[in-house]
């Protein structure tokens, strides 16, 4: 029987620290984790994947936001999930993402806990809001 493999996340923040500090925490709760500084590199390394299973969206990355980052992962796959890491969304924003597919939100700086909470619920079909 071959050993079920974890699954793999892929944290995208612009802060080298907070993207360190991610990745820990995530490999702690035992995901495959992948990185990467902005939204071009997020894509990139996602299309080197074949996909991953999460997407951990910083909102506010260099060139351009999270929400237009959303819309070219929703192009190049419609199956994308994507969780977008904030420290502060307008409700017009947060309304904005839930429409370009969205499946959760996180705030930053991130808790363990609620890390841990909306990347289960989102693997498992159910909101992250």
């Amino acid at each position: 029987m071959t050993p079920k493999l974890p699954p793999v996340i892929l944290l995208v923040d612009d802060d080298p620290l907070i993207r360190d500090l991610g990745q820990e925490l995530l490999e702690h709760l035992g995901y495959r984790v992948e990185t990467a500084g902005d939204g071009s590199e997020a894509l990139a390394k996602y299309r080197r994947l074949g996909r991953a299973d999460l997407v951990v969206l910083d909102y506010c990355l260099p060139g351009q936001n999270g929400r237009e980052v959303l819309k070219e992962f929703r192009i190049l796959d419609k199956r994308a999930r994507v969780l977008v890491a904030s420290g502060f969304l307008s409700s017009l924003d947060m309304a904005g993402l839930k429409a370009e597919g969205a499946l959760g939100l996180i705030n930053k700086p991130y808790r363990l806990t609620d890390l841990q909470h909306r990347i289960k619920a989102v693997l498992a079909g159910r909101s992250g809001f």
